[in-house]
């Protein structure tokens, strides 16, 4: 999969829809800032992709809960296993956190349980293994920010151009008080939903629940302004 559309292929997506408005006012703003925040929705959970897909293997000893890597690209666990010495795989639940735990017995789940800014990564079982394993993990890997217009999306292809343009033009339309922020917004979340074929309808909903609450607060915003405009205009 190819990736050479940069963020100045999606601002001339978005200028006839901006009546040839500028998106490039100061040092790249707000198109950078709005290329980054579409970035970042594309490539933050809930949603997984295969070209972001990234894995690790740690050993797991019975005396220990934590394990500790240095991961400067580590987004979000998405699944993980465990094989014994005999070669018998089972997966394990990802969870969001873990408890401490003295039982000892085969894990079910883990956790990415802290994350610090140096890429440091503990990752906790919910047990102490009962005996030696392999933990294999998939991972998305955390979006990389960009800084000006010249840079590419990448990792993300150009195929999916569709739907980060759209993204693109709702986030300049949210950050220059477009009203038409819900429209494109509304665009843009369902080409993603629908390349998301692997998203419980609980995962569905939280996204869009708050997407929709940014759209809310947007409109609340604007009609207040205009409110206050028509008041000032009958003084």
């Amino acid at each position: 999969m190819s990736v050479t559309r940069n963020i100045q292929s999606s601002a001339l997506f978005s200028m006839p829809f901006l009546g040839g408005q500028p998106v490039n006012v100061s040092h790249g703003e707000p198109a950078v800032n709005a290329a980054n925040l579409t970035k970042q929705t594309m490539l933050g959970p809930p949603f997984k992709w295969n070209f972001n897909r990234s894995t690790f293997t740690l050993p797991v000893t019975p005396d220990a809960q934590d394990y500790f890597l240095t991961m400067t690209d580590f987004g979000f666990l998405e699944q993980a296993w465990l094989t014994d010495e005999k070669g018998n795989v089972k997966e394990i639940e990802v969870r969001l956190g873990l408890a401490a735990e003295s039982a000892i017995k085969r894990p079910s789940s883990v956790a990415a349980q802290i994350m610090e800014t140096d890429g440091d990564v503990t990752f906790r079982l919910n047990t102490l293994p009962d005996q030696p394993y392999s933990l294999d993990c998939t991972y998305q890997r955390a979006p990389i920010l960009m800084s000006s217009l010249a840079n590419t999306w990448g990792p993300i292809p150009d195929n999916l151009g569709y739907i980060y343009d759209w993204g693109f033009l709702s986030f300049v339309s949210l950050l220059t008080k477009d009203a038409r922020f819900p429209i494109f917004g509304g665009r843009f979340t369902a080409h993603l939903l629908g390349a998301q074929e692997g998203l419980t309808a609980l995962q569905r909903n939280i996204f869009l629940g708050n997407f929709l609450e940014v759209v809310a607060q947007t409109g609340r915003s604007q009609m207040t302004t205009q409110q206050g405009v028509q008041a000032r205009g009958q003084l």
